[in-house]
This record gives C-alpha cells, sequence and structure tokens, in this order.
C-alpha cells in the first residue's frame, strides 16, 4: 500500500524554528560579557529554556570579555590529533596488544581526545610529545575496553540480535552526523550571514541592556533577614548571594545575571528594577519563582557586536536551519511505501 506523508506539518515546523532562530541570533548578537549567565532563573517556565540556550550559546561561542569596537577572530577548529589522524594504511604503529588484540595509533588517539583537552592535542604532533601519564591512562583505557569487547564475544553478544540492531543504528548515527557535518558549510554563503547581521543588527538600535544582581529566597521571613544583613551591612551583597541565593547558576558569582536586554527576563523581576539607580538594592519582592533581592549594576544601550564576531554565532544558527529545511525537503521528495495500516482504532 502506498501513501504520500502530508507536509503540512513540516511547513510549520521549518516557520517556528526560524522564528526561533531569529530570536536566538538577536540576543547573541548583543555585545558578550564575560559574566554573561549559562542560565537565567528568574524567567517565566515557558521562556526558561529559550533564553537558557541563548546564553549557553554565547558563553560557548565567546569565552573572552569583549570590549565596544574590539575585534576578536571568528570561531575556528584548531587541528588535533583527532581531526588528523594518521593515515590508518602508510603509518599505522600497534602501540599496545590485549591479549592478541592490536591496539593501534588511530585508535589510540581517539582515546586521548577523551581525556586531553582540545589546547593540549593541538600541541602534540608525535606520540613523543604525548605527557607519559596521558599515554598510559590512554592505552589503559583502550586496553580495558577491548578486554570487555572480548568478554562479550566470548559471551556470544555479537550474535544477540538486540546488540546487532544497536550497532547498526550506532553506525547509521556515525554516517548520519558525518554526512550533515559535511553538508552544513555548503548550504550557506557570506552574503546571507553578511544580509542576516545587518537585519539583525538593525532591530537592536535604541534598545537597551542592564546588568543586575539577585538573592534567590524562599520565603519572605528569610528576605528579610537578608535585607536586614544588607542595611546593617553585616556581609556584602556578593557573599550573602554565594551563602543563601537559591539560584544555584549564579549564586557562585554573587547572583550576577550579566548583561541582559530590557524585556527578556520576568516580567515581575524587571517591573520591580527598573526604578533601581545603578548601585541601588532593592527591598525584598516576590516572583513565581520566590522571593528576591536585586541591585543593577549598569544600564546602558545594546550594542552589536562586529560583523567578524558575529560571523560564527549566524553561521551556526543558519546552517542549523539549512539543515531543518533540507531534511524536510528530503523527506517530502522521497518515493515513501508505507507497507503496514497506519490507521488505529479505539478499542477502549
Amino acid at each position: 500500500m502506498s501513501a504520500t506523508r502530508p507536509i503540512t506539518w513540516i511547513i510549520i515546523a521549518l516557520l517556528l524554528l526560524n522564528a526561533i532562530g531569529m530570536m536566538i541570533i538577536l540576543q547573541e548578537l548583543r555585545e558578550p560579557n564575560k559574566t554573561t549567565s549559562t542560565a537565567i532563573v528568574i524567567k517565566s517556565p515557558d521562556e526558561t529554556g529559550l533564553v537558557d540556550r541563548i546564553k549557553a550559546d554565547v558563553e560557548t561561542v565567546i569565552e573572552a570579555p569583549v570590549q565596544a569596537g574590539v575585534e576578536i577572530e571568528p570561531e575556528t577548529t584548531e587541528p588535533t590529533m583527532l581531526e588528523n589522524p594518521p593515515d590508518p594504511v602508510a603509518t599505522e604503529i600497534v602501540i599496545a596488544r590485549v591479549n592478541g588484540t592490536d591496539i593501534g595509533q588511530t585508535l589510540l588517539v581517539s582515546y586521548m581526545n577523551q581525556i586531553a583537552s582540545p589546547e593540549q592535542l593541538s600541541q602534540w604532533n608525535t606520540l613523543d610529545d604525548v605527557p607519559q601519564n596521558i599515554l598510559t591512562q590512554s592505552i589503559n583505557n583502550a586496553a580495558l575496553d577491548t578486554l570487555l569487547v572480548q568478554l562479550a564475544v566470548q559471551s556470544k553478544l555479537d550474535r544477540n540480535p538486540a546488540t546487532l540492531a544497536n550497532i547498526e543504528q550506532s553506525n547509521r548515527n556515525i554516517l548520519k552526523a558525518a554526512f550533515l557535518n559535511r553538508l552544513a558549510p555548503e548550504l550557506i554563503d557570506n552574503r546571507e550571514i553578511a544580509t542576516r547581521y545587518e537585519t539583525l543588527a538593525a532591530s537592536l538600535a535604541g534598545k537597551r541592556e542592564y546588568r543586575a544582581r539577585h538573592i534567590l529566597l524562599a520565603n519572605e521571613k528569610e528576605a528579610k533577614i537578608i535585607d536586614k544583613a544588607l542595611e546593617e551591612k553585616k556581609k556584602s551583597f556578593d557573599e550573602l548571594a554565594k551563602l543563601f541565593s537559591l539560584d544555584e547558576a549564579n549564586s557562585h558569582r554573587g547572583g550576577d545575571l550579566g548583561y541582559v536586554l530590557e524585556g527578556q527576563l520576568n516580567s515581575a523581576f524587571e517591573t520591580a528594577i527598573e526604578a533601581l539607580e545603578p548601585g541601588q538594592i532593592s527591598k525584598p519582592f516576590k516572583t513565581e519563582l520566590g522571593w528576591h533581592i536585586a541591585i543593577v549594576d549598569d544600564r546602558r544601550e545594546a550594542n552589536p557586536m562586529s560583523l567578524k564576531q558575529a560571523t560564527p554565532i549566524i553561521r551556526r544558527k543558519l546552517e542549523q536551519q539549512a539543515i531543518q529545511r533540507y531534511l524536510a525537503n528530503l523527506l517530502a521528495s522521497a518515493d515513501i511505501e508505507v507497507l503496514v495500516n497506519l490507521e488505529r482504532t479505539d478499542r477502549r
């Protein structure tokens, strides 16, 4: 039996993805700051996930503070031992042998990549450059995995249908990821990036952002105790946030939320702090997440980063959207023959 799959849901999903992508890039396009939070807890439940992703992406792409007018190089991938392994045919060297099974240099490099940082890997050209402890640990990890595989084969688990299905699915995932990683850069060109940058930069015009810190508490009684401690200057705001704030994502840095565009955080929170002068501490106030005491450190115009800085961020987002469109078109254009009856009757 043949059936044509509807594509309406695909089109709707693409429209939603494009809208979300625009919001994410808009937030990331602001001038970055080292103290930008990786999670903002004072967002309403229906909005928190999006902001979390926005802030996590900023932290991932830009790890150093960038001042206005200061350029940074676009994100690049440093060559590592994993990305440039030796030719397995021409230069493969057996590093160890476990119960008769060889562990070659190419395999060993993959284990090094699991325990060494990219910066370390980029500095090692040969195995002679690898520190002894890293080399030993990598060999031990590879040997242990080899022993476990040997035991699994001895137990005939390599013939188990469920195991074989898992192996097949793993191979499919690896091939799929390899293809999409190679395809993504081909779907986006620099003109598209420049156009998107101009649109997003223009949309920031006239917008302001602020930098705030807060202490999140469970109830009004606790908030009043902390408020009194601040009035009597028993401890600093930072110290009290680290000791008592329930915002685990930001308490370790004194409750600092970093620079945030107005309108991005919980509306009740922003209403409570909008009249605060820089350096002024609020009285306790309540949102749906609990009781807060907040301080605004700064307010300023939202300044977009340069095109050079924004390019890796925008490229990644555009590639994600392009991949979704590619997959939707691929699915819609395929000749898919459904061989079972998908209609279900209610048997209750």
